[in-house]
């Protein structure tokens, strides 16, 4: 009897198995979706897009050229495409709106609705203005629409920006120290066009620099040769140089100019702020580095508060130091005093550097806590944020 029950207990388990893999086999697969980008559209671009049904229910949106290459373009040229849309779907397409990707790249005026079977466009315009070198530009136009397909169609127009005339570098930097001679950079001139070109006039915006024009290959490469003249002030200035050209279509060649004056001591940061702590000595640090051929030497560093200990220190660099300068617990200038530190150098139009000393008032701490209720240690008070305030430039 015992047998017999098992044997039953068997044969039931084999079939309810059996039924679930069944069950299992019938269920439908479900809906899948293609994360494949539309197509002419960058590899990877966009979100992944539902199928089009399979009978064309609804506005299907297809393109005839997604990716429109146009070649080269020189430099300031408008490239025009106009890119045809079909509605292959059995309901009206709606665009909506056009997005391009960056303001040198607009749309005109496209078709809104497009009945099915019907065609309509989207009407670009790239704005070259700006690009060149020879390197590839490539701008994107989002298309938004109810398709069922592809609600945001990417569209791509791309090609190469070339210049007739390249500069190299595009901006000259000079960069000298305040004690040094004229310093010099030059400029190439390359013609990239197929016929021969003449450079003529050479003519600086400013009167501290100087320039002339060297020929390397008649008709085809320049140099211009752009020198900076003492006296200098530190600092950055900007100026241009200007060349004549025999292209119709570019007349003038404007090259900018940057001349880079390092200081002849540099201090940074320029004065001390003050951010003491509660109970407790605070350093500040002050950075002087020498950029002159002669070797910087400070000595004798003292502050106008007597109070206020300072210490010069050199650094690694030959000619930097780091200026150390402790004020003492609670420390406070007197109201309507002011302070400074002071040091001396052996810079013959600096023999004394001053560094002045400021002071903003905090608001009472605010304690964050009880005592600790093992070791009794006092919380630590928080100063509430004073926005007008600047940090310290650096603690040891």
């Amino acid at each position: 009897m015992k047998s017999m029950r098992l044997y039953a207990s068997v044969v039931l388990s084999m079939m309810t198995a059996a039924t679930f893999r069944v069950a299992a086999q019938s269920t439908p697969p479900p809906t899948s979706f293609s994360a494949a980008p539309a197509p002419g559209s960058p590899a990877g671009a966009g979100s992944p897009v539902a199928p089009a049904p399979a009978d064309g229910s609804g506005p299907i949106i297809q393109v005839d050229q997604g990716t429109f290459d146009f070649g080269k373009a020189q430099t300031g040229e408008k490239v025009h495409h106009t890119y045809i849309l079909t509605n292959t779907g059995n309901a009206t397409l709606h665009i909506t709106n056009v997005q391009p990707s960056c303001h040198c790249t607009t749309a005109g005026d496209w078709t809104h609705d497009i009945e099915p079977g019907k065609t309509g466009q989207i009407p670009v315009q790239l704005d070259t203005t700006g690009f060149g070198g020879g390197a590839p530009v490539q701008r994107m136009v989002t298309v938004y629409s109810n398709a069922k397909n592809d609600p945001r169609k990417l569209l791509v127009i791309k090609g190469i920006v070339w210049k007739p005339i390249e500069t190299t570098p595009g901006t000259a930097v000079i960069s000298v120290a305040p004690d040094g001679s004229n310093a010099v950079t030059t400029v190439r001139l390359v013609n990239r066009t197929e016929n021969p070109v003449t450079f003529s006039n050479p003519v600086s915006t400013k009167s501290f620099l100087a320039v002339t024009l060297k020929e390397i290959k008649p008709g085809q490469e320049a140099e211009l040769v752009i020198t900076a003249q003492p006296p200098f002030n530190p600092g950055s200035s900007w100026g241009a140089v200007t060349v004549n050209t025999t292209l119709s279509n570019t007349p003038t060649i404007n090259v900018p100019v940057m001349l880079s004056v390092v200081p002849a001591v540099q201090v940074y940061p320029g004065q001390i702020v003050m951010n003491l702590l509660p109970g407790r000595w605070t350093t500040n640090r002050v950075t002087i580095h020498g950029t002159t051929t002669n070797l910087l030497s400070l000595s004798n560093p003292k502050a106008s508060d007597s109070r206020v200990q300072v210490q010069v220190l050199p650094m690694g660099p030959k000619g930097m130091y780091n200026l150390l300068v402790a004020f003492p617990p609670d420390f406070q200038l007197e109201p309507g005093k002011s302070a400074e530190v002071t040091v001396e150098s052996n810079h013959p139009r600096f023999p004394v550097l001053k560094i002045p000393i400021v002071q903003y008032t905090h608001r009472k701490p605010v304690v964050t806590g009880a005592p600790h209720p093992i070791s009794g240690a006092t919380p630590v008070a928080a100063f509430p944020a004073n926005t007008n305030a600047p940090q310290a430039a650096a603690h040891p």
